[in-house]
């Protein structure tokens, strides 16, 4: 099976939003207890790195065509 760039962006966004998800919540249960204190960080580290490249994943997908061809370029060529 051949993914294309589209479906390859929309399967890593759906990832990221699940592994946002869990990071959350053990943030919630590292708040609840305090011996944690180094994976509570990581944690938030990491949640805050994903809050910013969701974001740069769901442009992405406005600037891949269909074809994987990028926007403004000929399908077939290499020409812009």
């Amino acid at each position: 099976m051949i993914l294309t760039p589209r479906v390859l962006l929309d399967t890593s966004i759906a990832q990221l939003r699940t592994l946002a998800a869990f990071l959350a919540e053990e943030m919630g249960e590292y708040g609840q207890r305090d011996a944690a204190n180094l994976e509570a960080r990581a944690c938030k580290e990491i949640l805050l790195t994903i809050s910013v490249l969701i974001p740069k994943l769901q442009a992405a997908r406005y600037v891949v065509t269909e074809d994987g061809a990028e926007l403004g370029q000929c399908a077939n060529c290499d020409e812009i």
